[in-house]
């Protein structure tokens, strides 16, 4: 596994996080569940941990629900971590709200409904205890870059095909699509020096565009090389060949298994509210 899994619940009704948090952990006794009453609660913990969900109440008695998650957004760890918003007044919040804050929420549930919908979604949006493995195809032609970064990743479970050239991880992925009718890699790890015939850019450029995977869909993670002092990144091109992220050599193991760890949550926070 990857790493810790983790749910932050955040309300200030003692009996509303204790509900959640018994149902919760008899379904998942495996799953972390920090329970907090107060946004100067939430916010320490987020400082620390990176959340798979974080629900929250919008009535807090130290912070407005929204002035929450626009912190909480702020933080590295959890920019992207799914949240949840429970409350009462959330259709009111909601339309009287600027758009710019509500984008941040992932999900609302009324209160008045009960626990359950909520206990449900989440159990539903972690898998329970069946999340599949992580799958990966990594594009690599470098003997040294693929020693070290193969290592990575089976010293941390994680699944993955290792090709030397472009047009060998789109065959894999045109199979992978007729045989599932969907991606069912997680994430593509690619180098962008590959061949003179597809670089790359090329390659991210003829998954999004011809194989029809977008971002959500299948995540890139494009590795370069430390720019030169008279040189700069090439930030246009990374993002507009449609990578979703990057990552410079030489890197440590826990900066590319937090970018890895990111991007597929991303992937599959979308599947979870799609299916």
């Amino acid at each position: 596994m990857l790493n810790k899994r983790r749910l932050l619940l955040v309300d200030y009704s003692d009996s509303a996080r204790t509900i959640l948090f018994k149902e919760i952990s008899r379904q998942m006794p495996d799953l972390d569940i920090i329970a907090c009453s107060t946004a100067r609660e939430a916010l320490t913990s987020v400082k620390r941990f990176e959340f798979e969900i974080i629900t929250t109440s919008l009535s807090l008695p130290d912070m407005d629900g929204y002035k929450l998650i626009e912190e909480i957004r702020k933080s590295v760890k959890n920019r992207d971590t799914a949240i949840f918003v429970v409350s009462g007044d959330a259709d009111t919040r909601i339309m009287g709200s600027n758009p710019d804050d509500t984008n941040a929420v992932t999900a609302y549930f009324n209160k008045s409904e009960g626990h359950k919908p909520l206990v449900n979604f989440i159990l539903n949006f972690l898998g329970k205890n069946n999340q599949p493995p992580v799958k990966v195809i990594y594009v690599d032609k470098s003997a040294t870059s693929t020693a070290i970064t193969s290592a990575i990743l089976s010293k941390n479970g994680i699944d993955f095909i290792h090709v030397k050239e472009s047009s060998e991880a789109l065959d894999i992925l045109r199979e992978d699509f007729a045989n599932n009718n969907s991606c069912s890699i997680d994430i593509l790890i690619c180098d962008l020096m590959l061949t003179s015939q597809i670089n790359g850019f090329e390659l991210i450029q003829t998954i999004r565009n011809e194989l029809g995977l977008d971002y959500l869909t299948l995540p890139v993670l494009l590795m370069t090389i430390e720019p030169a002092d008279d040189e700069h990144t090439d930030f246009t091109g990374i993002f507009g060949a449609g990578a979703n992220d990057f990552i410079t050599k030489p890197f440590n193991e826990e900066d590319l298994l937090n970018r890895i760890i990111t991007l597929v949550n991303i992937k599959r926070q979308n599947e979870a509210l799609n299916a």
